[in-house]
């Protein structure tokens, strides 16, 4: 009859101690967060970066209706300049291989390939325009990316001037 007691008392208090040890809540009030380190390198000319690149990167110094510009580099591999004004941004890539390197994964409504010039194309956007313009060229992947949609004749303007 003690025992039984004994278990009866004990039984709930145990169900409590088994049943909080499982569970998934932490057990402190620390948080811990893992991050991907930023690979990017931000220099202040397109000397640094190309040098930092290992290729050099011509592109528009200035964009119309954009007022500040970040010069980046991924080293030996990827150069990068984003014009920004406002609450936009465009991005302006350069990169070794033959790949997408937009860095920009949604999925569009519009998909359209084009020629211009020796260039293969893929524009993708929404009914007002283009926010996506990848090619290739000589073993180096291009790509402009903006959060506006652009036109076919802006984005060609960028394909025309991007080396």
């Amino acid at each position: 009859m003690i025992i039984r007691k004994i278990a009866l008392v004990l039984l709930p208090f145990l169900s409590i101690i088994f049943f909080n040890g499982c569970s998934n809540e932490a057990k402190s009030n620390k948080e811990y967060t893992v991050m991907i380190p930023n690979p990017f390198v931000y220099v202040s000319s397109m000397d640094e970066a190309a040098a930092g690149a290992g290729f050099e990167f011509i592109c528009p110094h200035s964009v119309d209706g954009y007022s500040k510009r970040e010069i980046s580099y991924i080293k030996n591999e990827l150069f990068q300049v984003v014009f920004s004004g406002g609450n936009k941004k465009l991005y302006l890539r350069k990169a070794i291989g033959n790949n997408d390197i937009s860095g920009d994964y949604r999925i569009y409504n519009k998909t359209h390939h084009s020629k211009f010039g020796t260039y293969d194309i893929t524009l993708k956007g929404t009914d007002d325009g283009f926010c996506v313009a990848i090619w290739s060229h000589a073993n180096f992947s291009y790509a402009v990316t903006s959060d506006s949609p652009l036109s076919e004749e802006q984005i060609y303007f960028f394909v025309n001037n991007m080396k």
